[in-house]
């Protein structure tokens, strides 16, 4: 089945303003797809995924002197990167390693488990608000002083992030704070290490779904993208001021409610 024109651009607007939030957006995109469209778990992650392509050309586009800085770095001096470079390649590389195999084990279970596993997306939204609610550290770490044991730790809390629910800015940036990096620091180096995790979440629901390529599925990224360019800058010094880990959790509990009541497919 097809998602509806109408739903992939509602499901646009909705990627490119909740992706600069800590509320796992592919959560919320999933379950918004599962209940617009009456689809299990597998169909709405795949296409949650793919409007990740959107946000990742925002967020390249946002970033592109960073990204042109670290391209020229690599052609320049190869063997001797720098500290923010190895921590976009180590994080990446751990990310991939254990994201991968979550939405291969998501894509075959969440098939058979219908309401249940929106019941798990749900509890998930409410470890990523219990983890909103915590007080931060208080930290002074640099991009150019994060080391590998930076980039091992986030990279692993990025590919947990592969479940529905989690949110990846939430773990990555939790992951940071408490390895003491600076709080803006931590912001940008979350938003720059998801560039390729975006892309190669989408890069697995081309292959994996059958709506990426249709004229909804490339409407739907190309909203993300230009929503997202408009939202990334309020909305990412928004995330910096307001604590979301109360509306996680409200928007957890209503998930879970769903799940119980059978709001969503059982297939």
């Amino acid at each position: 089945m097809t998602v509806d024109l109408t739903t992939a651009l509602l499901l646009g607007v909705l990627q490119g303003i909740v992706e600069w939030l800590p509320v796992s957006s592919e959560g919320v995109v999933a379950t918004a797809y599962a209940y617009l469209e009456d689809q299990p778990l597998g169909a709405s992650v795949g296409f949650a995924l793919w409007l990740h392509l959107g946000t990742a050309v925002s967020a390249t586009i946002y970033f592109r002197r960073e990204l042109v800085a670290i391209a020229r770095e690599l052609l320049s001096r190869p063997r001797h990167p720098s500290p923010l470079l190895r921590f976009l390649v180590v994080g990446t590389v751990v990310g991939a390693f254990i994201g991968l195999p979550v939405l291969l084990a998501l894509d075959q279970l969440s098939e058979r488990a219908g309401s249940a596993a929106m019941g798990v997306v749900g509890v998930l939204m409410l470890m990523t608000g219990f983890l909103q609610l915590r007080r931060p550290k208080v930290g002074t770490l640099k991009r150019d002083e994060v080391t590998i044991k930076e980039a091992t730790i986030t990279g692993a809390a990025q590919g947990l992030a592969a479940l529905p629910g989690l949110s990846r800015s939430g773990l990555t940036v939790a992951a940071l704070l408490a390895l003491r990096v600076d709080r803006r620091e931590a912001l940008a180096l979350s938003f720059l290490l998801s560039i390729p995790a975006s892309l190669g979440g989408a890069l697995f629901a081309a292959i994996d779904s059958k709506e990426a390529f249709t004229v909804e599925g490339i409407a739907g990224a190309a909203v993300a993208a230009v929503v997202g360019l408009l939202t990334i800058r309020g909305l990412m010094a928004f995330a910096q001021r307001i604590n979301f880990g109360a509306l996680v959790i409200v928007v957890g509990l209503a998930i879970i409610a769903g799940s119980l009541l059978g709001v969503f497919v059982v297939t």
